[in-house]
């Protein structure tokens, strides 16, 4: 506890006084407004969590609203023989795949270029070779530089809008049989544009390749182990070669994976109805709204909406049902079906009902007008009046418990002067008449 030292004169604890008077202003101006604050606070998370909620639906929406969102596939290899399909090709299937069966055997995995330099007693000392090497029209100058200086001097030209496309390093041999390494960093038959110095320093470690496969018998040739441009939609990825193996590619369209999309959609749809729901909701046994949204105009209009388009989309026919609580609920089986007898009519229908519902999406979530940012804006308002309206409160009674200080202190003053003097006159008196007697 802190030392008091009001009352000194008085002997009136006039310090605990303005202590219990300001806690009572702060019980009647201040609290009341904290508490309204704290109801802002509640309201504005409240609408934060719509706004998650609306972002994740038009982030599910957003992945069916094209024909390309459903062009999802699964891929699966299998060998003519005991070799692991795995061990010689690997497959991504994505965006414009096709169902399809190939017949593929990697003849040649495709190479980069390599050189080696003639051999040089230190890595670090001076090579003694003169003369000048060219590598894609840059000149490297060999005079009185180590393998060092050389490899990172050729590093440095593999960079900015003109790189080499060639990378330097130095193999150690053996003691005093250093080498230079140039490696094309592009695999394939063009290899490394390189002329050499007059005392032909370099000489090849490895010729540049180009990849070969045959795919259903015709033979296909590509600078790069990882080949995009063969099979539509399909990425290839080289790992070995052997010429005496046939991997069969298996492509089918990924009826659970498009399924898995339309469940994302379903689930978000759902996380916003059931909160809106929740806020709804009257709780009869504690006598209190579900949520500080209760009754709130605003956010009902965003749930009629959005119920609003799907009914007009009519996707009962595709297995999507509403329930007694305004949520969706899918039937797998009865999209799949759909899809199986007409694949084109029930993805036009999905981009239709996603293309009608990112328009209400993103006029409900706009970061200027939308009805969320409009909601926010107003609460964040409310909350900033209150804050003004304690903060002006709080100076109003810090400077009436001022006012008061003031005053008890100088009342404290008074009576302390009217002390000393009571005491002076007491002893003034008292030795009057010790005088006398």
């Amino acid at each position: 506890m802190g030392l008091s030292l009001s009352g000194v004169g008085s002997g009136f604890d006039w310090q605990t006084m303005l202590e219990q008077l300001r806690q009572v202003e702060q019980n009647q101006y201040i609290k009341p407004l904290e508490q309204q604050k704290n109801n802002q606070e509640g309201i504005l998370s409240a609408w934060n969590t719509v706004s998650t909620k609306l972002s994740n639906l038009l982030s599910a929406v957003q992945d069916l609203k094209d024909v390309g969102d459903f062009d999802v596939f699964t891929s699966s290899l299998t060998s003519s023989n005991a070799t692991a399909p795995e061990s010689l090709l690997a497959v991504t299937v994505g965006s414009g795949a096709s169902k399809g069966r190939f017949d593929i055997q990697v003849t040649n995995l495709a190479k980069a270029e390599k050189l080696q330099s003639a051999s040089a007693a230190s890595a670090t000392e001076a090579t003694g070779w003169t003369g000048t090497i060219t590598i894609k029209g840059h000149d490297v100058t060999l005079d009185g530089k180590s393998l060092n200086d050389l490899r990172d001097e050729i590093n440095s030209l593999n960079t900015g809008s003109n790189p080499t496309g060639v990378m330097a390093s130095v193999l150690k041999v053996a003691d005093a049989d250093y080498r230079l390494v140039l490696t094309s960093t592009q695999e394939g038959s063009a290899g490394i544009q390189f002329t050499d110095a007059p005392g032909d320093y370099f000489t090849m470690l490895q010729a540049g390749q180009d990849a070969a496969l045959t795919i259903d018998g015709i033979a296909v040739t590509r600078s790069s182990n990882t080949i995009t441009d063969v099979i539509p939609g399909v990425t290839l990825q080289l790992r070995a070669e052997d010429a005496s193996t046939t991997v069969t590619l298996q492509i089918d369209r990924d009826e659970k994976g498009i399924s898995d999309k339309i469940q994302s959609f379903v689930d978000a749809y759902n996380g916003l109805v059931q909160f809106i729901n929740d806020q709804f909701t009257y709780k009869a046994v504690a006598q209190k709204a579900g949520g500080v949204l209760f009754g709130d105009a605003p956010l009902r209009s965003i749930k009629n909406r959005l119920q609003s388009v799907l009914m007009d989309q009519q996707l009962f026919s595709y297995g999507i049902t509403f329930s007694r609580q305004g949520t969706l609920e899918l039937d797998v089986q009865k999209f799949q079906d759909a899809l199986a007898q007409d694949f084109s009519g029930t993805v036009s229908k999905f981009n239709d009902m996603a293309q009608s519902l990112q328009s209400v999406l993103n006029a409900l979530t706009d970061p200027v007008n939308g009805t969320v940012t409009t909601q926010k804006k107003s609460v964040q308002g409310k909350m900033d009046t209150l804050d003004r309206r304690m903060q002006t409160l709080e100076r109003r009674i810090d400077a009436d418990m001022e006012r008061l200080k003031a005053q008890f202190i100088a009342m404290d003053n008074a009576m302390n002067t009217m002390n000393n003097q009571m005491t002076s006159l007491s002893r003034l008196f008292a030795g009057m008449f010790k005088d006398k007697s």
